[in-house]
């Protein structure tokens, strides 16, 4: 549930412009900020020792992102970059805790958006104990599909890129599953789009 934009510029909410690329926090830095997105995407992910990405997610309009370490004064475990141009609301973490006080149906809504998200990455952890790319893929795929397309194809909204991100996988290791899942029936691919 995003926080009513009012809400958050009377207690102290600033609205920021973010280039696409531009990095909002990085990856083991302190948090001193709450975030909501009002406009475009964010993009969260971590880094390994070779420089390699994993993507943990993706923010839309009305999503805040950023909040576990914010609350538990820990550093942040990922790096958040905007995937799009985005507008966003960045209030300081005390103003934040008088809304949360304030405001107690803000709070057990955030504590139930904690709740989906922790279900959420303990279903994409299921992605890495896959043993075959094909394994992998699907699995992303029918998490990301959700229960809402399942009589339908669906039109996957990603990117050979960012189901790579997703699943550890070389962009070149998803593109060759991806032809053999067609070839077998088990996706389309159509004008470069993919359905599933």
């Amino acid at each position: 549930m995003p926080i009513d934009y009012n809400i958050l510029i009377a207690y102290g909410g600033v609205a920021c412009k973010v280039e696409k690329g531009a990095i909002i926090f990085h990856e083991g830095n302190l948090p001193y900020f709450f975030y909501q997105l009002e406009e475009g995407s964010v993009r969260m992910y971590s880094t390994n020792m070779e420089g390699k990405e994993l993507t943990q997610g993706y923010f839309e309009k009305g999503q805040s992102f950023g909040e576990p370490p914010l609350l538990l004064d820990k550093a942040y475990p990922s790096t958040a970059e905007a995937a799009t141009p985005a507008v966003l609301v960045k209030i300081r973490k005390e103003k934040f805790y008088g809304i949360l006080r304030d405001y107690p149906e803000i709070a057990r809504a955030l504590l139930f958006t904690f709740a989906e998200r922790i279900y959420s990455k303990a279903t994409a952890a299921q992605i890495w104990v896959r043993q075959t790319p094909e394994e992998k893929i699907a699995h992303f795929l029918d998490r990301k599909k959700g229960n809402e397309h399942l009589s339908k194809s669906w039109r996957v909204p990603y990117t050979r890129q960012q189901i790579a991100d997703f699943t550890g996988l070389r962009v070149e290791t998803v593109i060759r599953t991806l032809i053999r899942m067609s070839s077998a029936g088990k996706v389309k691919i159509l004008g470069h789009k993919l359905y599933y």
